[in-house]
C-alpha cells in the first residue's frame, strides 16, 4: 500500500485528523480544510519530512527545493525558481510550449504503435521536457534517454523517502535506486557543465541568460555549491515530465469519457483562439478549459497529498503540536469532502462559482506553496487548446478513470503497462468541429 492509498485508508476509518507513527515519528494525517489552512498558512510548517538517508541519496536532503529542510537554504534557492516561473518567463512559455506541441505531433508516429494507439505518457513527458529545457536550461539533449532516466529517479525518490534507517543497512535492497538516481545526476551534470561552456564562451550573455545561468552566477558569487546548482536544475527539468504529463494524461481521459464537456471546450477555443496558434493574451478568457482543468484535478488529482513538518510548538484546531511532529496533509481526500455541490461525480457544475481557496488547494498556497502553479496552469491550457483543436481523442475497449489501475504513492500514477495507458488520436478538420 502507497503513502496516498494509506492516508485514505487511516482518514477513513479514523478521522480526518488523526495521528499515527512512521518509522517511530509521530505523524498526523490531516483531510480537514481548516486544518489544512492553518499549516500551509504559516511559516513554521515550511519544512517537509522524509528518510535523511532516503533524501541524501536522491540528492534532496538540504538541497534543491522540493524536499529541502534546511529553510536557510530554501529560501536562498525559491527566489530562483519563483523567477523562472513567473513573469517573463511565463509570457515566453507559451510560444515555446506551442512550438514543442507542434513538433511533437508532427512526429507522433514515433509514439505510436502499429494498431495507431498513441503512448500518451510518453508523449507529453517528451513535450514537458522538450519545453522545460528551452525554457530553462538551452542545452541539446536525447529526450528518449533522459525521459526514462527521469521515470528511474522518480521511482527511487517513491520508495526511499520514508524508508526506516534499517533498510540503508541491507545494500541489495536499495542499490537498483543508487543506480537510477545517479543515472539521472550523471546526465545532469554533462548537461550543466556545457551551459557553463555556453555561458563562458557566450559573445552576447543575453541570448543564454535563463534559470540555469542564473544559478551559475550565483555559484560564481558563492551564494550556492555546484552540487546546489545541479539538484536545482534537476528538479526544474523533472517536475512537468513527472507529475504534469500524468495530470495531462488523466484529463485527455476525461475528455474521451465526456463528450458534453469536449464539446463545451472546443466551442471555447474556437470563440477564444480562433484558427490561429494559443497567446498568453488568450489564457484569462479560457474560462471554461479552466474550469475544466480545476475539476480535473480535483476529481482524479495526481498530487494529492503535501509533507510538513511542525518547526515549532503549536495548536491546529484545539490539537496541541509539538515541534518536530510530521503532517501529512491529504488534500485529494479533502476535495471529496467539503463545499463541492457534486464531490463524487466529474462535473464542471463543482467550478460554476468561485470555490474559496481554503476548500481547493491543487497546488497548495502560502511559504511553501508550489512555485510553478501559475506556469503548470498557463501550460495545461496551452497543451489542452494546440492538441485538441487537431486531434479528437478516445479511449480503447470503454478504459476511463475509475477502472484503470492506478497507485497511490508519493503521487497518483497510473500503471504504466503500456496497453493501459495508449489513446487513439483522431485528426479531425479543425475548423468544421470547432463550430459545432
Amino acid at each position: 500500500m502507497g503513502i496516498g492509498s494509506a492516508c485514505n485508508y487511516y482518514n477513513k476509518m479514523y478521522g480526518e485528523f488523526m495521528r499515527v507513527w512512521i518509522s517511530g515519528e509521530e505523524t498526523l494525517i490531516i483531510s480537514k480544510s481548516s486544518s489544512m489552512f492553518h499549516v500551509m498558512k504559516h511559516s513554521h510548517y515550511i519544512s517537509r519530512f522524509g528518510s535523511k538517508r532516503g533524501l541524501q541519496c536522491i540528492g534532496m536532503h538540504e538541497n534543491g527545493i522540493i524536499f529541502n529542510n534546511n529553510p536557510s537554504l530554501w529560501r536562498t534557492i525559491r527566489p530562483f525558481f519563483m523567477k523562472a516561473l513567473t513573469g517573463p518567463g511565463l509570457v515566453r512559455m507559451v510560444e515555446v510550449c506551442v512550438e514543442s506541441i507542434k513538433q511533437h505531433l508532427d512526429r507522433l508516429g514515433e509514439v505510436t504503435d502499429t494498431s495507431g494507439y498513441v503512448d500518451v505518457l510518453t508523449l507529453m513527458r517528451h513535450i514537458m521536457l522538450d519545453t522545460s529545457n528551452m525554457l530553462f536550461l538551452g542545452i541539446p539533449l536525447d529526450e528518449s534517454a533522459i525521459v526514462k532516466k527521469i521515470q528511474g529517479y522518480f521511482n527511487a525518490w517513491q520508495a526511499l523517502l520514508i524508508k526506516p534507517n534499517i533498510f540503508f543497512k541491507i545494500s541489495w535492497l536499495y542499490r537498483k535506486y543508487e543506480r537510477s538516481v545517479k543515472d539521472l545526476k550523471d546526465e545532469i551534470a554533462v548537461l550543466v557543465e556545457k551551459k557553463r561552456h555556453k555561458v563562458s564562451t557566450a559573445e552576447k550573455l543575453e541570448d543564454c541568460m535563463d534559470f540555469a545561468t542564473d544559478l551559475i552566477f550565483a555559484e560564481r558569487r558563492g551564494d550556492l555549491t555546484k552540487e546546489n546548482v545541479n539538484q536545482c536544475i534537476l528538479e526544474m527539468l523533472i517536475a512537468a515530465p513527472d507529475t504534469m504529463s500524468v495530470t495531462l494524461y488523466f484529463m485527455l481521459l476525461l475528455v474521451a469519457e465526456y463528450p458534453e464537456v469536449e464539446a463545451a471546450i472546443l466551442k471555447e477555443i474556437h470563440t477564444v483562439v480562433g484558427d490561429r496558434d494559443i497567446k498568453i493574451e488568450d489564457i484569462q478568457n479560457l474560462k471554461v478549459v479552466e474550469n475544466f482543468i480545476n475539476e480535473s484535478m480535483r476529481y482524479q488529482p495526481v498530487v494529492d497529498l503535501v509533507m510538513r513538518r511542525a518547526l515549532e510548538d503549536d495548536v491546529i484546531d484545539g490539537y496541541p503540536v509539538k515541534k518536530g511532529t510530521n503532517i501529512i496533509l491529504n488534500i485529494g481526500r479533502m476535495h471529496r469532502l467539503e463545499y463541492f455541490p457534486k464531490p463524487n461525480e466529474f462535473t464542471l457544475e463543482n467550478f460554476e462559482k468561485n470555490v474559496p481557496y481554503r476548500y481547493f488547494q491543487p497546488f497548495g498556497f502560502g511559504p511553501r506553496g508550489c512555485a510553478g502553479k501559475y506556469i503548470a496552469m498557463v501550460m495545461m491550457k496551452v497543451v489542452l487548446v494546440t492538441l485538441l483543436r487537431r486531434f479528437q481523442v478516445k479511449t480503447l475497449q470503454k478504459r476511463c478513470i475509475e477502472n484503470i489501475p492506478k497507485k497511490n504513492d508519493l503521487s497518483l500514477h497510473p500503471n504504466e503497462d503500456r496497453h493501459l495507458v495508449e489513446i487513439i488520436f483522431s485528426p479531425r478538420n479543425s475548423d468544421k468541429y470547432l463550430q459545432q
